[in-house]
């Protein structure tokens, strides 16, 4: 398992040299407390005790002014073929070994994290990248001096290499290894299942699958499977193969966090609660930064498909300029390190930066980590 999560954070790691305005995500528990907005005020504060009826009720959190995108894009003919092509192997991978005819060499060995397969009285070979076939013939070539005209079998006992992660709102959330084509409706399978409501109408169990918001992130990115489609409607053009070291999350569709991702001091979710808004939820998250363009903050509403986003003044809300803004489950507020100038292509960015956190915080869950991780997720900036 220590494997795993070490995969996992290279796997983000590798994916945020891509992108240019840094946000060092520690991710924390989401249990945090709310706090009023004048504990991290760093701006002018507005005299609320000679405020009258009428200018405290201007003042209570109103809607954001959302703008609608739509993200729609085609997914990639080559995602819905099954993958072809020998197996690979790789670290973490059991392989079951034999010199043909001699039954007490068999054996099971583990490749090693580096990459190494020890076998026999062969020497170490760097077995990472190879195909059984190749294996075989560089270990029937060491083994020559100690058999006679020997003839390695290689087979896969684990693919502890090629895993995907099912996350969130499935019966049994986890890492399952890929020992034959699979689409996401296999690995939604895998995990047991959606955890949803009966009846399909409404609502009724708390846990019920967000399909909306479900993602699929492959090499840091994500890759544009409409769930709603797929499951409620069997869209089978949306049934992609998934490779090792992809990350399907079905997020809950009640329970729910608020990400504060961006130039905080504390990025990260944070539980929501009814009547929340904006400003709480950035004093949750340790304040803005000093440097932090504050006057063009992101929130950011429902699926990777069709968000709205709203351009937000943190400053003017703390200075009373405009009433504070009410948030809901699932929303992400972004504070930018760098000037933007292109909406869409930018809320585009910082959406990928938040399903990379949202996936790294729920393998942890899976992992049973606590804590922060100290992973350290880009978003661009100055587009």
């Amino acid at each position: 398992m220590n494997f795993l999560f070490q995969t996992l954070l290279r796997g983000f790691a590798v994916s945020a040299l891509l992108l240019t305005a840094t946000s060092c995500v520690h991710l924390k528990p989401t249990d945090r407390e709310f706090k009023t907005s004048q504990t991290f005020a760093p701006y002018d504060s507005v005299d609320t005790e000679s405020e009258s009826a009428e200018e405290a009720l201007k003042r209570l959190p109103k809607e954001p002014d959302f703008e609608q995108l739509n993200f729609e894009k085609t997914i990639k003919s080559e995602y819905l073929r099954p993958p072809s092509g020998p197996y690979l192997v790789g670290p973490g991978d059991i392989l079951d070994i034999e010199v043909a005819e001699k039954v007490e060499t068999r054996a099971q060995t583990k490749v090693m994290p580096d990459g190494m397969l020890h076998y026999n009285t062969a020497d170490g070979i760097r077995a990472s990248g190879m195909t059984l076939k190749e294996i075989s013939t560089v270990l029937s070539k060491k083994l020559e001096d100690d058999y006679v005209n020997p003839i390695v079998t290689v087979n896969v006992a684990q693919a502890d290499s090629q895993r995907f992660w099912m996350l969130g709102q499935v019966s049994r959330p986890g890492a399952y290894p890929i020992q034959k084509p699979t689409t996401v409706i296999d690995a939604i399978s895998q995990g047991g299942g959606l955890l949803s409501n009966r009846d399909g109408v409404e609502v009724t169990n708390p846990e019920a699958a967000d399909l909306e918001r479900a993602i699929l992130i492959r090499n840091g990115d994500l890759i544009p499977v409409d769930f709603e489609a797929l499951i409620r409607e069997g869209d089978m053009s949306q049934n992609v193969y998934v490779k090792g070291g992809d990350y399907v999350f079905v997020p809950s569709l009640n329970t729910q966090s608020i990400y504060v991702l961006g130039h905080v001091n504390r990025p990260g979710p944070v539980f929501y609660e009814k009547g929340v808004s904006l400003l709480s939820a950035v004093a949750v998250a340790g304040g803005t930064k000093p440097d932090a363009i504050v006057t063009k903050a992101l929130i950011i509403r429902g699926g990777t498909h069709r968000p709205k986003v709203a351009v937000v003044d943190i400053r003017g809300l703390m200075r009373g300029k405009e009433p504070d803004l009410a948030l809901q489950g699932g929303d992400i507020i972004w504070v930018p390190k760098s000037p933007w100038t292109k909406l869409k292509e930018y809320t585009e960015a910082v959406l990928v930066t938040a399903a990379q956190a949202v996936a790294v915080q729920e393998g942890l869950g899976v992992l049973g980590v606590e804590g922060g991780t100290g992973v350290t997720i880009n978003a661009g900036g100055g587009r």
